[in-house]
């Protein structure tokens, strides 16, 4: 996979909980981003995260 393919923003539809929307906005709203950058941060520690367990997800 090129770097231009890695770094291409692709949509995604997920379900979460009414609270947690709520609690999203507020906090986008605080910072003046959008939910879809605190998503990307997220994800990112999530990531993470799984590297520093040594799972094979391909992230190295």
């Amino acid at each position: 996979m090129g770097s231009e393919e890695k770094l291409k923003k692709v949509p995604v539809t997920t379900h979460l909980y009414q609270r947690q929307i709520d609690q999203l906005n507020r906090v986008a709203k605080e910072l003046q981003v959008t939910k879809a950058v605190l998503f990307r941060e997220a994800i990112e520690q999530l990531l993470k995260k799984y590297e520093e367990k040594q799972l094979d997800i391909g992230i190295k």
